[in-house]
């Protein structure tokens, strides 16, 4: 948000300037006040969706003179600490909150705190909500994309099965649809919206938020990566190995693991804690 700079105004009405002519800065028009005790002053949000406003010579001596600088300058430095949180914001809802908080400086320049406050209130709703939604489309969408990229390598790997098994080798083979059953199992996570969500703040940069979603989906493929190993190892689900369904429990088992923030840490932790005593026990035996 731009101070007003009175000494670079172009003489005239600004209602003849912004108003009635159309002002090329323009993209919103919020209001125009024009008063002939006082003066002018208007409250517009520009072509870039910054919010703005002028005045005009007798209504910035009016600001000077009157009571309404302190209370102005107050609201101006709550409006700057709001106005950068919606700059990455989608055009729409950063011109709806822009639009808020400039109804907070047109009570104020009337002369109205307690609807200043008011404004003031409604906008940080108003971010907070939104704030949250941007931030989770973000995150949804970085993690869409990473996991369509998976599902189609899964997909060019099952019909090139035959190929990449014997360039790779069965095991690699595996362990790669396992990585990519994973990561599908951490898109479901994320769009059932299963388990507890993190508190999400669109006020992190929106690359941070494109950063974490691709790093979950990878995440989910490790950990359904690890969890494939454990079933190939028969140190779970080996009933499916008697059955001569491998592939497919480790498969199920990875997308599960994928899905689930604590099942391949806990199996990994069920593994260590099982092994030792099973040593001793052995030892026993002998």
């Amino acid at each position: 948000m731009s101070e007003p700079n009175n000494e670079k105004a172009k003489p005239g009405s600004l209602k003849a300037k912004y108003v009635i002519n159309g002002h090329d800065g323009v993209k919103h028009l919020i209001f125009h006040h024009e008063s002939s005790s006082n003066g002018e002053f208007i409250v517009f949000v520009d072509k870039e969706l910054d919010l703005d406003w002028e005045c005009d010579d007798n209504f910035d001596a009016f600001i000077d003179t009157g009571p309404i600088k302190p209370a102005l300058r107050k609201t101006l430095n709550a409006i700057a600490q709001l106005e950068p949180i919606a700059h990455n914001w989608p055009d729409d809802l950063k011109l709806s909150a822009k639009r808020l908080l400039g109804e907070a400086i047109v009570s104020e320049l009337e002369g109205d705190a307690i609807g200043a406050s008011a404004a003031l209130a409604n906008a940080q709703t108003f971010f907070k909500s939104k704030g949250r939604q941007v931030s989770r489309y973000w995150t949804l969408r970085a993690s869409l994309v990473t996991g369509g990229i998976m599902a189609i390598i899964a997909i060019l790997a099952v019909l090139s099965r035959n190929k990449l098994a014997e360039a790779l080798g069965q095991v690699p083979f595996l362990l790669l649809l396992c990585f990519c059953a994973g990561c599908i199992g951490a898109v479901l996570f994320l769009v059932l919206r299963l388990g507890r969500q993190p508190h999400v703040d669109s006020t992190a940069e929106r690359h941070l938020h494109y950063l974490e979603g691709a790093a979950r989906i990878i995440g989910g493929g490790i950990a359904g990566m690890l969890v494939g190993c454990l079933v190939k190892l028969g140190l779970i689900l080996p009933i499916f190995a008697k059955a001569g369904e491998e592939t497919l429990a480790m498969c199920a088992a990875a997308m599960v693991a994928g899905a689930s923030e604590h099942l391949a840490a806990g199996i990994i932790t069920k593994v260590e804690n099982n092994e030792p005593p099973k040593k001793e026990k052995a030892n026993a035996n002998h």
